[in-house]
């Protein structure tokens, strides 16, 4: 298992530059004493009965995470409702250390985002408070409509600065929005203005904006901390749903339910058991199978007319279905991704893959964007998550050919947790990228003489022979025998075993212990918002081994993340990385 250590100076500097005065200070001190009584047999007995228990772990800094534009839009919805228009353009988000949850906590906010998100600020509260809504929001009506009430002003944003910042607004936020509401109101002679402009100042804050965690003394372990409830029920609705706490969740961290082991299953089990969970399940591998990278993808049109937009959405969303399908629905086994023949198909991806229109799980499909379960035949050369198109086809540096470098670089990275250093400067590529040489006509060919240069051999070593095994699929996915009139041999050897095909390498990647490992990293990761520390070490081993007894079952991993101590602790910057 893989640990990265935490960088965190934009981090602090983040959190010094926008919470200095909020944020408070992070104390840890040493580990729980462990207090042993009875007589060895007894001591010996129970280690050969009981379960292995949870390592500690120290945990690492509190995180400090832009919201990203999902979360943000789905924020809105979930808190005012359903026909928000959401304006303006976000910020590009960060890719660190294989994830975009990792980079969310590294990112700041340039004056063109402050701009940005004032803008959405003003137009959004000006929608809910519109004439028309306004009453889907207000649990009471002013004494007057051209004075201010700062009983209802209060009502309204104790309800909602409370959901926006994922905790109960203190005393002196609270006073500055109903001043800014109460000012406005005085300037307009219209209540609802003020509750305008009140909103809009909560909309605009990085208390908001960001979502910003915080560390409370742990009585479990004198002189450790962990994180407050709020913070753990924010981390918990955005690990398990990628949204917000609803109201249920808070009421638990205010109440202290949340704290208990039996009220923190009882609300962990209530999210999973919910229709959202599958949401919160496809953000989690849209970011670890690195789907953002759809943004703005295009193809040579000379080469690939068949390719749009709408088909790169399209190829996104087959593999989603399959991964919701297999885990969620069916809670299959993780590895099955690799051997897979279920998936599902609409029109537009029975064209990409030639399937013949009147094959009995496809014709009966009302619409172009309808879906309906497709399974490959045993002979059918596809099979598993490296021959959807929506891995094949995710390549933004090559428009116009199928890259088996960038390809066997995105499995290492993406699904085996083994960064590839980057290339050096001023490479040759010109011998790769000519594909019409004709001393030179299949990949294998071209990059056999690339690796020749000692400077590029070793890179090449580790990506190239995955990469190569999916040279039967072009870079559209489409599949194929031959190039430039040449066989493709898609051969290769992965940690020791041969394969003659990619279906071959997925069954190796299938049985390797690799890339479970990664995944347990990965989706812990995703939860906490950074890489892992080196006291995390121990946890993530131990949840790896418990993944495999549950079968490699992906709702218990995630509920045995959320439910870990692990998953709360908190530590200082030096205690977090100290071996």
């Amino acid at each position: 298992m893989s640990i990265r250590r935490v960088n965190s100076g934009l981090h602090r500097a983040l959190r010094g530059a926008w919470l200095s005065a909020t944020a408070g200070s992070i104390l840890v001190g040493a580990g729980m004493a462990l207090v042993c009584t009875g007589t060895a047999d007894d001591a010996i007995a129970a280690a050969a009965t009981a379960p292995p228990s949870e390592p500690i772990t120290a945990g690492g800094p509190v995180s400090f995470r832009r919201l990203s534009e999902a979360q943000y839009k789905r924020s809105i919805e979930d808190i005012f409702g359903a026909g928000i228009k959401i304006p303006g353009r976000f910020e590009p988000p960060l890719r660190e250390e294989g994830l975009l949850a990792i980079g969310d906590g590294k990112v700041s906010v340039t004056p063109s985002g402050i701009e940005q998100n004032e803008l959405r600020a003003r137009e959004i509260s000006a929608q809910v408070l519109a004439e028309g809504r306004r009453k889907d929001v207000l649990s009471c009506a002013p004494a007057s409509p051209t004075a201010f009430d700062k009983g209802c002003a209060s009502a309204f944003f104790g309800k909602y600065g409370r959901l926006l910042f994922r905790r109960p607004l203190s005393a002196q936020e609270m006073n500055s929005v109903a001043t800014v509401a109460g000012a406005a109101t005085l300037r307009t002679h219209n209540f609802y203005k003020g509750l305008e402009a009140g909103l809009g100042r909560l909309l605009e804050s990085p208390h908001f904006i960001f979502r910003v965690e915080k560390g409370v003394p742990d009585p479990r372990r004198p002189g450790a901390q962990r994180l407050d409830p709020y913070s753990l029920a924010s981390r918990i609705s955005f690990f398990l749903w990628d949204a917000p706490p609803d109201t249920e969740l808070l009421d638990a961290a205010a109440s202290g339910t949340l704290r208990t082991q039996a009220g923190l299953e009882k609300q962990v089990d209530r999210l999973m058991d919910s229709p959202r969970f599958a949401q919160g399940v496809r953000a989690f591998f849209s970011d670890m199978f690195a789907y953002d990278q759809f943004d703005g993808l295009s193809k040579d049109q000379t080469i690939f007319p068949k390719f749009t937009s709408q088909m790169a959405k399209d190829a996104q969303e087959q593999a989603l279905r399959t991964i919701v399908d297999l885990l969620v629905t069916n809670k299959g086994d993780y590895r099955d991704l690799f051997t897979t023949k279920k998936t599902f198909m609409n029109r537009n991806m029975s064209a990409l893959y030639q399937l013949p229109l009147e094959n009995s799980d496809i014709e009966g499909m009302a619409g172009l964007n309808a879906w309906v379960p497709y399974t490959f035949g045993a002979d059918d050369p596809r099979a598993g998550i490296l021959t959807f198109a929506g891995f094949l086809m995710l390549d933004p540096t090559h428009e116009g050919r199928s890259s088996p470098t960038i390809r066997g670089k995105s499995v290492r990275e993406l699904l085996l947790c083994q960064p590839v250093p980057m290339p050096p400067p001023n490479v040759d590529q010109s011998l790769v990228q000519n594909t019409g040489d004709p001393a030179h006509k299949t990949a294998r060919e071209r990059l056999t003489v690339h690796q020749q240069n000692p400077v590029c051999s070793g890179c090449h070593a580790i990506t190239d022979p995955i990469g190569l095994s999916m040279e039967n699929f072009d870079g559209m996915g489409n599949f194929r025998t031959q190039e430039n009139g040449a066989l493709i041999d898609a051969s290769g050897t992965f940690e020791g075993k041969s394969y003659k095909d990619v279906v071959g390498l997925e069954r190796v990647l299938h049985d390797s212990p690799t890339a479970p490992n990664c995944l347990v990293q990965r989706t812990y990761e995703y939860g906490v918002g950074r890489s892992l520390t080196a006291s995390e070490e121990k946890w993530v081993e131990f949840a790896g081994e418990r993944f495999a007894e549950d079968k490699y079952q992906f709702p218990a991993l995630i509920r045995r993340i959320a439910l870990s101590k692990a998953f709360q602790a908190v530590a200082s910057d030096r205690l977090a990385s100290a071996k």
